[in-house]
């Protein structure tokens, strides 16, 4: 069984999804770009750049508008997303996302969902980092979705309707029923759009599940190389019964050496509890750590 997690021990934005999760599949770029043309908005497109955070590659995605783009609504989102040629499963997932997102703002905000200006809904870059991650998500063929505690952020935010303490109120609402915490980061650290995918997508929450992993993916975002640096990790892992050998045994295998029976703990370390250092000692095949790699 494979299970895809979302790290977001750091935060979480809808760019930073989209990154991660494109920078996780081997065609990613790929995915992404056919499912920004799926949506059939004209003049938008998406460019793809590396962006290091902390000495880490990360991926960074920019959603580009090269024409002007009206205000849109809810209604005119779910008439584009249902006009695509996004598979069914993706444009389901994607309308529950942004219905999510904008049902916050309206209890927010105390106006009907038709009535309200949604001024995050409203923008392309939503619309894209919230159907396109949906997309890419299910592209990953995992039959669960996972997620960690979310670090909401902690400080203020100033935005439209003015300076809020982190969460903001349409984050805070969306943060209902999800495992969160906050740290003194003095940002925020999940956005609206973010809060909203991962609650659509995630079946579960807690630390990174058993298994083998696959594949690692890492997003960064606008904010990201900040005071507080941020970056979301994605990760597919196969669970259950999964026998992952070691190049010492690999090695070992093809020379066809027979080591006898198991040693018990006493003869491995001796009576002291000091490993052996001669001729037939057994060391470890995994890799070696740099100085500082363990700090």
């Amino acid at each position: 069984m494979k299970t895809l997690y979302l790290e977001c021990s750091l935060g979480v934005s809808g760019d930073m999804l989209l990154a991660a999760l494109s920078d996780m599949l081997p065609d990613g770029a790929r995915i992404l770009q056919d499912a920004v043309a799926a949506l059939g908005l004209p003049g938008v497109s998406v460019r793809l750049d590396e962006q290091m955070i902390q000495g880490v590659r990360t991926r960074r995605v920019e959603v580009l508008e090269q024409s002007p783009q009206p205000l849109r609504h809810l209604r005119d989102l779910t008439d584009i997303v249902n006009a695509s040629t996004l598979p069914d499963e993706t444009k389901e997932l994607g309308l529950a996302a942004l219905t999510r997102l904008a049902e916050a703002e309206s209890r927010v905000h105390g106006e009907p969902l038709d009535h309200i200006h949604f001024h995050e809904v409203g923008a392309v870059d939503t619309v894209v980092d919230t159907v396109c991650s949906v997309h890419l998500a299910l592209s990953a063929g995992a039959t669960s979705i996972k997620a960690s505690p979310v670090n909401l952020g902690s400080g203020f935010v100033t935005f439209s309707h003015g300076r809020f303490p982190v969460p903001a109120p349409a984050a805070a609402e969306l943060a209902r029923d999800m495992r969160t915490f906050a740290t003194e980061s003095g940002m925020e650290l999940a956005t609206p759009t973010g809060l909203s995918v991962v609650k659509t997508l995630a079946g579960d929450y807690g630390p990174l599940p058993l298994g083998s992993i696959l594949a690692v993916g890492y997003g960064s975002g606008t904010y990201s190389p900040g005071p507080y640096p941020t970056f979301l990790r994605t990760f597919l892992i196969q669970e259950g019964r999964h026998r992952v050998r070691s190049d010492h045994a690999a090695r070992n295998d093809a020379r066809g050496d027979d080591f006898g029976p198991v040693l018990g703990r006493g003869d491995l370390f001796g009576p002291h509890g000091h490993p052996h250092h001669g001729p037939h000692a057994h060391t470890s095949g995994g890799r070696e750590f740099a100085e500082d790699e363990g700090d």
